[in-house]
């Protein structure tokens, strides 16, 4: 069983989206709040019937609704109209199977969103006609004042339109959120399977008969007697006496009450990232025969080398169709970037989306950067670390705090790159600065940009012969060159160095008197197009912060 696509429509942030899946692995990549985890709720919700453990009929409630979709809603009832009754469809469409095990072909049918001959399987979230009558009396006794959740219900129904039951496929669906501590299901199946599969019947009857005796130990030792004792000459109801005892249980509880040991240290008292490893690898190890495997966020709590080593399980799951959300640049890259949905402003976008020579640039890069610039607030892009320095300086000196604090995110891409990343900000629709050099020629410099429109924002030295950072800030800093001069240049020659010397040495030695710059306890002038950058990129921060 292998999913072609997923459609969502009102469930969440989603009002309307379409998302074609790779083949083998599918990560899902944004900020907080992007609607990754969004994502492989609808996922497993379909396919399994299942929310966070519990019944999707159980857990239904007004907040999957697309706020947008809810709030025109209750305009609408505001305005004393009637308008439709919000819906929620989620559907998975199926790859054509080349197995007989899981018959999928039995969900063909045009009864979809978008109306194709196809595989699939949908969850409609939908209100319920046989409360129309009592709807109606709500409506015109103006007491409906949003979506009427108590009259809606949760239908399950393939393409072929029947309805079906999520047992057909979630035996082929398995799911881990290392985001939450549910520990103790993982130690019960992992005992249960183990008692299983290496006792025989008649151990397990011996362990029943133990378990009973230690019971029994218990309720005879002397001070059990003595407090059975003292309850008596001092307690009763109604003429009863009354004493303490264990509760009778079942045959079988002996198994509930085992506990799972690493190194003799109880799980349950082992770190978060130890459970969350030992809860994986359980998982995988249980779940070997599943077609879909569907994991929230594999790097929580789980050190660099723990993380190294999950990820190479991950890798190995050959067959299987993953899908993973994550925060972790390392996780995407260890993947493959080839398999990226970035998640952004309610889109949902494929590196394959790009030129096939702006991908393959992607492709060869660690990963990293391409991450930051999809997960930052805001991103300034610039030509190497001496200028990625400054910029943090010259923030850090206008409004108090470093950019990434702002969630402004300074990133060095090297300048040949910039038209690259350009691309990628167009495709997931994100403003970004570029800080270069003029290269002796601004209005060239400027014009690559044009095609991008108010989504780059280039800034330039205004002065062409000032072509690079280091004429730049000299020429700014020239009335207090003696005071530039003992921040960058340390030497026990300083005396003899004046600004042609000094410009030298910081072309030769940039990330030397950057650095110094940036650690200095006093502050230097800084050039005009540095000023608009930092400048530019913090109004737009705080403009996406009030959205």
């Amino acid at each position: 069983m292998k999913i072609k696509k997923l459609i969502i429509k009102n469930y969440k942030l989603f009002r309307d989206v379409n998302i074609a899946m790779n083949e083998d692995v599918n990560i899902f990549v944004g900020d907080n709040d992007s609607g990754k985890t969004t994502i492989l709720e609808a996922l497993t919700m379909v396919l399994t019937g299942r929310i966070n453990s519990s019944s999707v009929y159980n857990r239904l409630n007004l907040d999957w609704f697309n706020a947008d979709v809810r709030n025109e809603f209750k305009r609408e009832i505001e305005e004393g109209n009637t308008p439709m009754l919000p819906e929620i469809e989620i559907e998975v469409y199926f790859s054509t199977p080349a197995d007989e095990e899981l018959d999928i072909r039995q969900f063909r049918g045009s009864n979809n969103h978008l109306h194709e001959d196809a595989e699939g399987v949908k969850l409609e979230i939908i209100f319920d006609d046989q409360y129309s009558e009592a709807y109606k009396q709500l409506l015109a006794d103006k007491k409906i004042k949003d979506i009427p959740i108590e009259y809606y219900k949760c239908v399950f129904r393939s393409f072929a339109n029947p309805e079906y039951y999520v047992t057909t496929t979630s035996r082929k669906v398995a799911y881990i959120d290392t985001t939450r501590m549910d520990y103790g299901s993982v130690v019960s199946r992992f005992v249960t399977s183990s008692i299983k599969e290496y006792l025989s019947e008649d151990d397990m009857t011996d362990l029943r008969h133990a378990y009973r005796a230690n019971r029994h130990d218990f309720t005879e030792n002397q001070a059990v007697k003595t407090l059975n004792e003292q309850l008596q000459a001092n307690h009763s109801f109604e003429g009863k006496r009354i004493t303490l005892n264990l509760r009778e249980k079942e045959i079988d509880e002996w198994k509930n009450d085992m506990s799972l040991l690493l190194d003799d240290i109880p799980l349950e008292n082992s770190g978060l990232g130890t459970q969350n490893m030992f809860k994986s690898e359980i998982f995988l190890r249980q779940n070997n025969d599943v077609d879909v495997l569907i994991i929230e966020e594999p790097e929580n709590n789980l050190s660099y080398s723990n993380m190294s080593m999950l990820i190479s399980k991950l890798s190995e799951s050959v067959g299987k169709q993953l899908f993973i959300s994550t925060h972790s640049s390392f996780v995407a890259n260890k993947l493959g970037l080839q398999h990226l949905h970035l998640v952004n402003n309610k889109k949902i976008v494929s590196l394959t989306d790009l030129t096939e020579e702006t991908y393959n640039y992607f492709l060869k890069l660690p990963g990293y950067n391409t991450l930051r610039l999809l997960i930052a607030n805001q991103a300034i892009l610039v030509e190497g670390p001496a200028d990625e320095l400054i910029i943090q300086r010259a923030y850090i000196d206008y409004y108090g705090k470093q950019p990434i604090e702002n969630g402004i995110d300074v990133i060095s891409a090297g300048g040949v790159a910039f038209q690259r990343y350009c691309e990628l900000a167009k495709l997931i629709n994100k403003h970004i600065t570029i800080v270069t050099d003029n290269d002796h020629d601004i209005e060239t410099v400027r014009s690559r940009y044009e095609e991008y429109g108010d989504l780059v924002t280039p800034c330039v030295e205004a002065d062409n012969n000032l072509n690079t950072l280091e004429p730049s800030l000299l020429a700014v800093n020239e009335e207090n060159f003696e005071k530039f001069k003992a921040i960058v240049y340390h030497g026990s020659d300083i005396k003899q160095h004046d600004a042609g010397s000094i410009l030298q040495f910081m072309i030769k030695n940039k990330t030397e008197w950057s650095m110094r710059v940036f650690v200095s306890n006093q502050k230097i002038n800084y050039p005009q197009y540095i000023l608009e950058a930092i400048g530019k990129a913090d109004a737009d921060a705080e403009g996406n912060s009030d959205e």
